[in-house]
């Protein structure tokens, strides 16, 4: 009796199995089926080789720009190594007349992009603004003299890619990619805040790494902040289209008059240049969360940089959360173009603003006015913002045209009545000179 009951055993542990393979060869199928139909839904985007620089190239050519014009550029390259770990950091550092003797009595600016490795976008857009000063291209609107005059009393740093060797694995193929080369976030592994997480924490986005300062890449940028000193830092980003001042850390912007400085720069680029559209304020009281041990807080509350921001400049809200690239960085030859004008000309009217608001342009106040023409305000720079959203040009030419016309009758009313009261009051004069004489 107990051979057959082993033998009933075997029996029916056998379909047990067969069935277990089966349902798992079933699952293994639905779920390739599921990721075969998510993918097909939503393609991912590879990287746009007409419009993007590989790092190589984009470097190449900034090197070439430089040496075209060796009196007002030059470029250096610093390395750092941790544990094996080595990275490495370019510097294009612009000043109208080189062969002057350097001083601390300008106005010291460091700008740095693609600390992010994915965020290809803020790479092309330090190239934009190099070519701008080395004058090869020219930005529209612009009154040259005000812009030759903050430039003859400004020194400016540029840092073109922070994040090389995350950059590099970017290229490889892994398009999700924002941290370093041995995955650390760099905007997370300042000392302000350090290592603090909140309950959303992912590790594979915001690994703060070992301890501040761990990765070769932070110290390299805390030398450069220590050595130059600026007045103005921006750590330029994209994923959203925002004008952040500090905190990132929490959900308070900093007291005092040079915040109210801060904002108010912030809100003049908005309108200026953002379209009203752009979020300004803190990152941590506008992006939807905290971040901790940003570059941006260091700046501002650590290396005391009298004006600090993050600039967010493009971002797809509308892409699926896989897509990175499309997410992060335009994919068509407009959006590409429209961004790197209007955000290169964001940056030299913050320029301007910045020298004059560190009283560095006292003789020549920033001047709105100078900027951009009424009818050039109204005709072209709305006009071109509300046609992307789908209004109608007819409507809006109509409303233009009204808004033009009011404002010629105001100012002709202005005059006229400012005519009639400096006529009342020559009248009075010679009446009262009349009855003195008599």
């Amino acid at each position: 009796m107990a051979f057959f009951r082993h033998r009933r055993r075997r029996f029916m542990i056998l379909p047990c199995l067969l069935l277990l393979i089966a349902c798992f060869s079933i699952a293994d199928c639905i779920s390739s089926v599921d990721y075969a139909s998510r993918k097909q839904q939503h393609p991912i985007t590879p990287i746009n080789r007409d419009l993007y620089h590989t790092s190589g190239t984009l470097m190449e050519e900034i090197e070439q720009l430089v040496n075209r014009h060796q009196d007002r550029f030059h470029i250096e390259t610093y390395t750092s190594k941790n544990k094996g770990y080595q990275a490495e950091l370019d510097v294009v550092t612009y000043r109208q007349n080189r062969n002057e003797i350097e001083d601390n009595s300008k106005f010291r600016i460091l700008l740095s992009f693609g600390q992010h490795a994915r965020e290809l976008i803020t790479t092309e857009l330090a190239l934009k603004i190099l070519s701008i000063l080395s004058g090869e291209q020219s930005l529209p609107k612009r009154n040259p003299v005000l812009l030759n005059r903050t430039l003859q009393n400004t020194v400016i740093k540029v840092v073109p890619i922070e994040n090389l060797n995350g950059r590099r694995k970017v290229e490889a193929g892994e398009l999700c990619e924002r941290r370093n080369g041995r995955g650390v976030d760099l905007n997370r592994n300042w000392s302000v805040d350090w290592g603090k997480k909140e309950e959303d924490f992912r590790p594979d986005e915001e690994n703060p790494g070992t301890g501040p300062f761990s990765e070769p890449e932070s110290q390299m940028m805390r030398k450069l902040s220590t050595s130059f000193e600026p007045h103005l830092w921006v750590n330029v980003h994209s994923g959203m289209e925002a004008l952040f001042m500090p905190y990132d850390h929490k959900n308070t912007t900093p007291k005092g008059v040079q915040s109210g400085k801060m904002k108010l720069i912030l809100e003049t680029l908005n309108h200026l240049h953002c379209g009203d559209r752009c979020v300004v304020g803190s990152g941590g009281g506008s992006v939807g969360y905290l971040a901790h041990g940003t570059t941006t807080d260091y700046m501002f509350d650590i290396a005391k940089i009298p004006m600090a921001f993050t600039f967010e400049i493009y971002g797809d809200e509308k892409a699926d959360i896989n897509d990175c690239f499309k997410m992060f960085n335009p994919v068509d030859h407009p959006t590409f173009n429209r961004v790197l004008d209007e955000w290169s000309a964001a940056f030299f009217t913050m320029f301007e603003m910045g020298a004059h608001q560190m009283n560095f342009l006292q003789e020549s106040p920033f001047n709105v006015g100078n900027l951009i023409s009424i009818d050039d305000y109204l005709n072209g720079y709305l006009m071109e913002r509300k046609s992307r959203y789908g209004e109608k040009k007819e409507l809006l030419d109509l409303g233009l045209q009204e808004i033009r016309t009011y404002f010629r009758l105001f100012l002709l009313s202005s005059v006229l009545l400012l005519f009639m009261f400096c006529s009342r009051i020559t009248k009075t004069n010679r009446s009262l000179v009349s009855s003195v004489s008599l």
